[in-house]
């Protein structure tokens, strides 16, 4: 399955149900992959939404309440998380809508560096760190709490901006001999794991603007 699958909803349905309203569902949480006994029944809503449809393998039944450290201890170790979302005709119950809305409510912020992060060889004083695995510039603390400072070892170079991805709030950071530490400030939300970015020097940044 592709790595950047970091969630993948398992639909277990039973009654009538509208696969496109599932898909679509999944899709608008920063899913990029479902899969249900009924494949057939969700092929054509997967192709309208650029979904992949997986084989259906053994999912865990989450809850609201663990199913974010859940995501993120499986990425740190480069494993997706399979979830079951139980439907009954079509509907989903008070307990699965609140899993979905707060899956959405963090892959809202940061769903992109969970998706496309890869395990990285850098180590970091609390949390741990992925790497974009598209463009391996961009390096991605994952924060259960929120420490005074962190310390990022292993870097080649000096970063040219570390921020929140939040709001893009950008953070004080000073690097001697090796050693990047980087002075944290609270973002404006605090989520069960919070992520900044370490943004080295891109290939973009090379290009010379010119005006015709």
């Amino acid at each position: 399955m592709n790595p950047d699958f970091a969630i993948v909803l398992n639909f277990k349905t039973t009654g009538d149900f509208d696969a496109d309203f599932l898909v679509k569902t999944a899709r608008n949480i920063g899913a990029r992959a479902v899969m249900s006994s009924d494949p057939a029944a969700f092929k054509e809503a997967c192709e309208k939404y650029t979904i992949f449809l997986a084989d259906e393998q053994a999912g865990l039944d989450l809850a609201s309440v663990n199913v974010i450290d859940t995501m993120v201890n499986n990425r740190k170790n480069g494993e997706a998380t399979i979830i079951n979302i139980p439907v009954n005709d079509g509907k989903f119950d008070e307990a699965t809508q609140k899993l979905l809305d707060t899956i959405n409510s963090w892959m809202h912020q940061f769903g992109h560096a969970f998706n496309e992060g890869k395990p990285s060889p850098l180590t970091v004083s609390d949390g741990f760190i992925l790497e974009n695995r598209h463009a391996d510039y961009q390096k991605y603390v994952f924060l259960k709490d929120i420490p005074a400072k962190i310390v990022v070892e292993s870097l080649d170079k000096e970063p040219n901006r570390v921020e929140w991805i939040e709001h893009r709030t950008e953070l004080d950071f000073a690097m001697k001999d090796g050693k990047l530490t980087i002075n944290l400030i609270k973002p404006d939300d605090v989520f069960d794991w919070n992520v900044l970015r370490i943004q080295a020097h891109r290939p973009e940044d090379d290009i010379i603007h010119t005006e015709f």
